[in-house]
């Protein structure tokens, strides 16, 4: 009988007798009901996120609207004398200001990944220094929080996950031995690796099945909004990495049990690799990379930029912080207009060096996943779900762009003169976040499957000779 045909046999018979075993029932159950809870963690976390985006829209529309009311209506300046629609100068420092929103991915429920920590949304006006509002989807984040991540799925999927693989296959070939019954298995025409690698096939192909299953009953859950475009993509490369994650895990029992060792023995030996690959090399990155190359403070960093511009931004607040008659002067908007020109060209250096700095940090960052499969997994998870870090870097770098074509828009208006009117509405600029290209997330994630695939066969190799080696050998 052909090998391949061996290994279906026996995988055939595995899962019969797997689906009749309890404990096995116990910890796929346990696992189900932990990924669905995950998956609604994740969903309302995403949720409440979504709803701060979309009030965030709904102040800028409403207070559009009223302005636009207002001039429509002919009112005079407000009660605060220069401040009011007509002005030019307020409006687009204050009155006509809108955010910038990171929209959230189709699949943003199943990592938080940078969310919790870099801003989503921006308010743009023609300030030098951008405001970030409502930025953060868990502002009150604590320390715990910030150290162990959010529970949702991709937590689930890096940290637990594992642990019911190693459940499920760390005596598959100890157990057989332990209960006397590996010498009347191997009196059949099967081998020793036929054997395992059956056993293994089976309850990998279960809890993969599991898996997927309640893994697109959790994106349900979850609220991900599947009708969108490439959502379903999304999916698909969310499935591979679970499949790919899966598999290393299952090569890594083969491997162990290759070695002979007790039942106990191999789930110790298995955990110690959890333990590795999952806490203490992701761990000891970030605090490498924290101690070497500290993230750079950007409140420090703003400070410095005003610092460096100290006599004009002095000079900057004189000019606009004073409404009486003088405000009124033919030059007073050219005048603020030049000073936010000159105030811009000085700060400009020393924010420069912040976002090098943060690209450099990142860039380290990205090149370090490799050091752990549980890193790759990580970054795979949140690129799909669009929560990463290289995401919110293309938010910044088009916020950026946007705020020098709305401050553009407004220099222009206020070096023309004249008084804000409602047809200038229709000119204000808006903020149209574009992503990077499908090609460009399919091309990182299949980086990082290959890697993971490449690490399985390299197990199974590993494990072939050993597999040869223990017990009776009969072909």
């Amino acid at each position: 009988m052909k090998q391949p045909s061996t290994w279906r046999t026996i995988a055939s018979l595995e899962w019969t007798i797997v689906r009749r075993d309890r404990s096995v029932a116990l910890v796929l159950a346990l696992f189900i009901a932990l990924l669905i809870l995950s998956a609604w963690a994740g969903g309302q976390q995403a949720e409440s996120l979504n709803s701060s985006l979309e009030s965030l829209k709904r102040t800028a529309i409403q207070q559009a609207e009223t302005h636009r009311k207002e001039l429509a209506d002919g009112a005079n300046d407000s009660i605060l004398g220069a401040l009011g629609p007509k002005n030019t100068v307020w409006m687009g420092q204050t009155g006509a200001a809108v955010p910038a929103i990171l929209p959230p991915a189709p699949l943003s429920a199943i990592a938080s990944g940078t969310r919790t920590l870099l801003p989503q949304a921006v308010r743009v006006s023609t300030s030098v220094h951008l405001t970030a509002e409502r930025e953060t989807e868990t502002p009150m984040s604590g320390p715990t929080r910030l150290a162990t991540g959010s529970f949702d799925p991709s937590f689930l999927f890096i940290v637990l996950f594992p642990l019911v693989v190693i459940a499920l296959s760390y005596e598959l070939l100890a157990g057989e031995r332990e209960r006397g019954t590996l010498a009347m298995l191997l009196s059949q025409p099967i081998s020793q690796q036929a054997l395992v690698l059956g056993k293994a096939m089976a309850r990998a192909g279960i809890l993969l099945v599991v898996t997927l299953a309640s893994g697109f009953i959790g994106l349900i859950v979850a609220g991900a909004d599947l009708g969108a475009p490439n959502a379903w993509f999304h999916a698909l490369l969310y499935a591979l990495v679970l499949i790919g994650w899966t598999a290393l895990w299952f090569a890594a029992a083969v491997a162990v049990n290759s070695r002979g060792g007790t039942a106990a023995g191999n789930a110790l030996r298995l955990v110690g690799a959890w333990l590795v690959i999952v806490v203490v090399i992701p761990g000891l990155t970030g605090v490498v990379v924290d101690t070497v190359y500290p993230a750079p403070s950007g409140v420090e960093v703003i400070s410095e930029a005003r610092e460096a511009a100290q006599e004009i931004e002095q000079e900057f607040n004189d000019a606009t912080g004073r409404h009486d008659d003088s405000d009124k002067a033919a030059d007073y908007g050219k005048r603020v207009v030049d000073l936010q020109q000159r105030l811009a060209a000085k700060s400009a250096p020393v924010l420069e060096h912040l976002r090098e700095q943060r690209d450099e940090r990142r860039a380290i960052l990205s090149w370090l996943e490799f050091a752990s499969p549980a890193m790759l997994v990580r970054g795979s998870l949140e690129r799909i779900a669009g929560s990463d870090a290289a995401r919110h870097a293309r938010f910044e770098a088009q916020v950026d762009a946007f705020h020098s074509t709305f401050r553009a828009y407004f220099a222009a208006k206020i070096t023309r003169g004249g008084n804000f009117t409602v047809e200038d509405f229709a000119g204000i600029p808006q903020m149209t976040f574009t992503d990077a290209p499908e090609t460009e997330l399919f091309g990182y994630v299949a980086i990082r499957w290959s890697i993971l695939m490449i690490l399985t066969l390299l197990l199974l190799a590993f494990a072939r000779p050993g597999l040869a080696r223990i017990g009776r050998l009969t072909r």
